[in-house]
């Protein structure tokens, strides 16, 4: 890993820190099921992400989420814990995922953008 993905890797987690702070006044942010009883739409996303993830399809899971975004904060925390997902994937997972950690970064900023979170700062 080069000092650029380095760079990148601690601006992916200096936005997630951000968002946690700012929306939900936490220090960190990971999705959490509503209930675990009955999955929400959004828990059920979560589900087909993480799958999406694990088998390396991180293009077709990055456009499911854009494709479902909708703005609340659940959807937020969503969003945030899939790039902080991504972000701890290897150079190798991601590439074998055809992506890149600018891509992952690029992807963050623009859901938090469209999702009304203030992230202008964070764009060069």
């Amino acid at each position: 890993m080069g000092f650029q993905d380095d760079w990148i890797m601690r601006q992916i987690d200096m936005v997630s820190r951000f968002v946690a702070k700012l929306i939900f006044n936490k220090d960190e942010i990971g999705y959490q099921p509503e209930s675990s009883e009955m999955l929400s739409e959004t828990d059920r996303l979560h589900l087909r992400l993480d799958g999406l993830i694990r088998e390396g399809r991180i293009g077709e899971a990055e456009d499911l989420l854009f494709d479902n975004a909708v703005f609340s904060d659940k959807y937020v925390e969503l969003a945030s814990d899939f790039y902080k997902r991504l972000n701890s994937l290897t150079d190798k997972e991601l590439e074998a995922g055809g992506f890149s950690r600018d891509e992952v970064f690029d992807g963050y900023i623009e859901i938090l953008t469209r999702l009304g979170v203030p992230v202008e700062q964070f764009v060069n």
